[in-house]
């Protein structure tokens, strides 16, 4: 087998073919079968993510943030003098056989030495035993439901929600709530997790009632009829599980509807995502792995280097890609192997551990990310920490 600089070179002059290919061979890898090929001038990441769809911000998002972190550790000479990292993007379209069949596309590219698996769940876990399989490892953003982190090539860079939401139920307590309402989206699997099982769970151990349970449908797009359920209890608090767009809609009809208590949602409304809703967002709180309102060393400063950028506010999205990229690019410094196998294992290594980045101390558990997280309020167009 030969490895992405050794083909480069052979393609690039055939004339010269046996003296680029001895060169080559002493430091390039080839597709991860013996983990000590060495550090390829140019290394090859595929990004299978949703770029366009309903979720798209997700995909779209940790494109941004990768490509801030590609950029930072190629201009620094992070992996040595000359070495370069590559992105290439794969769109899943937010659809489940079209991330299966983009990502054995990127597996059979014996170029491609790690991926960005898909953010979404259903996507994610379809995927996650072809990786197991073809071991190239790949790292996960979102995607926060079981069966994902499923074998040693599967990785995951952001905490799963259940894994920071619980503080959401400290302070509905702590503001005196009693009663709760919960409205989710039943096809998304965290969000029926969470709805489902663990928020009713944590309300019952901080002695408050769930009063009423709302699953609805991705398709869902109007909540007239729910905001009016809603309005009729009157709970002291409703937590909002649902996806960006239908989160604006919600909002406005449950206004509509008289509803007038204390609504809390998810990362997914973070940073800007529900700005559509006007004054109808003003006082959402959700819990978030990283916001612009982070005061951590590392989050500041991927903050002031992503607006420099892109002109504009980071957010929790950006922060996944910006952090899996230089997970990779740690791994392959620390196993001192840019092929598959050197990549998993200085993934491993790397994640026992932990490192300092956009989310701030990032440990793991497992291959699986963990950060406290915060929460955070919108109002007036902008996120403030929840003290």
């Amino acid at each position: 087998m030969i490895g992405a600089r050794k083909r480069n070179t052979l393609l690039a002059g055939l004339a010269m073919a046996t003296v680029f290919a001895t060169a080559a061979c002493g430091s390039s890898s080839a597709e991860g079968n013996g983990g000590d090929g060495g550090v390829a001038d140019t290394i090859k990441i595929a990004q299978v993510q949703d770029q366009t769809g309903a979720v798209a911000y997700a995909g779209v998002g940790a494109s941004e943030g990768a490509e801030l972190a590609i950029e930072e550790i190629n201009e620094q000479g992070f992996l040595g003098d000359g070495v370069k990292i590559e992105l290439e993007k794969l769109d899943t379209a937010g659809e489940i056989e079209r991330a299966s069949s983009e990502m054995n596309k990127a597996m059979a590219d014996k170029d491609v030495m790690a991926i960005l698996g898909p953010t979404q769940s259903q996507q994610a876990a379809t995927v996650s035993p072809l990786v197991g399989r073809t071991k190239v490892p790949t790292i996960f953003t979102q995607a926060g439901a079981e069966g994902v982190v499923t074998n040693d090539y599967t990785f995951r860079a952001t905490p799963p929600m259940e894994s920071y939401y619980e503080p959401v139920l400290d302070h509905l307590k702590a503001e005196g709530a009693k009663t709760i309402s919960v409205l989710y989206n039943a096809t998304f699997p965290t969000f029926a997790l969470l709805g489902k099982d663990s928020v009713p769970q944590w309300a019952e151990d901080r002695g408050m009632e769930v009063v009423q349970s709302l699953p609805v449908e991705m398709t869902t797009q109007d909540f007239a009829g729910q905001a009016q359920q809603i309005a009729s209890k009157k709970p002291d608090a409703l937590v909002m599980l649902l996806i960006a767009p239908q989160s604006v809609t919600a909002l406005g009809q449950l206004k509509d509807a008289g509803y007038d208590g204390q609504v809390v949602a998810t990362s997914v409304q973070a940073a800007g995502n529900i700005s559509e809703a006007g004054d109808d967002a003003n006082g959402l709180v959700y819990p978030v792995p990283y916001s612009v309102a982070f005061t951590d060393e590392s989050s500041v400063a991927f903050t002031k280097a992503f607006e420099k950028k892109f002109d504009k506010s980071a957010n929790p999205y950006n922060a996944d890609g910006y952090d899996a990229m230089w997970w990779i690019a740690k791994a392959i410094k620390a196993s001192g192997d840019s092929s598959r196998e050197g990549i998993q294992k200085g993934l491993v290594e790397v994640a026992g551990e932990g490192y300092d980045g956009a989310m701030g101390a990032v440990t793991f558990e497992g291959n699986d990310a963990r950060v406290p997280g915060h929460l955070v309020r919108w109002m007036d167009g902008a996120e403030t920490l929840v003290n």
